[in-house]
């Protein structure tokens, strides 16, 4: 599927608010990173400034003095670097800004669809409602106050094998940008059945929260999971970096929010949280 305004790269995540469910306990709680390692050469969108990092200083402060050890470093980068989060204001006028997001839009219980076998290598990949069928008929009716992840595997795939390979080019032109996405009948299905949005662009005048880049969504149980992404707070910010980690835990699984959200998600690239109106 070729990038476009309406459709960021490679793969989304939407909270849907879904009821109910029953999922299999773990034995012991246990924390999953959700976010790549910043550094720089990264995989970046080709309109996005590239991250820099410049140590400052690593030594002494005062030779001889161990105790006077310092270490400081600047950064250079785009709000939207890396596993990062996007605030509807990136695209909407008027809508929220970073520092006016609450906390409550920002976790919920983790459902994990895999389509990997379905894709493929398949960069234009459209998932379809029969995709989301098909995991239901596995696993029972999507729950409500989930955070349904759609694992397309292109993150973990290619990540580490740079742009060429995770988005289709390494040039600055996006429309060589290519990736796995939702087709709109798919979308459309949400929307009818699980009150899930078709597109970002319909998501963002509601308050829609994107998430970017999520990482080690192989490490992901489908069921039984609360996903936390939580971003650098910037005021007026269109966006920032974000720490996104789950908490695998069964009895975590059917826990609302305390503010109503709605999302979806397609592998490792986006989280799409609607605020309920």
């Amino acid at each position: 599927m070729a990038a476009t305004d309406d459709f960021s790269p490679v793969v989304i995540l939407v909270l849907l608010r879904l009821h109910g469910g029953c999922l299999e306990q773990s034995e012991e709680p246990r924390l999953i990173d959700l976010t790549w390692t910043m550094e720089e050469r990264m995989n970046m969108y080709p309109t996005h400034a590239e991250y820099r990092f410049t140590i400052v200083y690593r030594g002494e402060l005062a030779p001889g003095y161990p105790e006077s050890y310092l270490e400081s470093n600047n950064l250079f980068m785009s709000e939207h670097t890396g596993t990062h989060l996007d605030a509807p204001a990136h695209f909407v006028p008027g809508a929220w800004r970073l520092d006016e997001i609450p906390l409550g839009h920002l976790t919920g219980p983790g459902v994990v669809v895999d389509v990997r076998d379905k894709i493929g290598n398949n960069s234009d990949y459209a998932i379809t409602q029969q995709d989301l069928q098909d995991w239901e008929r596995q696993y029972g009716r999507i729950p409500d106050d989930s955070i349904l992840l759609l694992r397309t595997g292109w993150g973990e795939w290619f990540w580490e094998q740079g742009p060429q390979a995770f988005l289709g080019t390494d040039t600055e032109d996006v429309n060589l940008v290519h990736f796995p996405g939702l087709h709109p009948e798919g979308a459309q299905w949400l929307v009818d059945n699980r009150n899930a949005p078709l597109v970002h662009r319909i998501l963002l005048p509601n308050n829609v929260l994107i998430l970017e880049n999520v990482a080690h969504l192989d490490k992901m149980p489908p069921t039984g999971s609360t996903v936390y992404a939580m971003p650098i707070k910037i005021g007026q910010g269109s966006g920032a970096p974000v720490r996104v980690f789950a908490i695998v835990d069964g009895r975590t699984s059917t826990a609302g929010l305390s503010t109503p959200n709605w999302a979806a998600m397609l592998s490792t690239l986006l989280i799409l949280q609607l605020a309920v109106m």
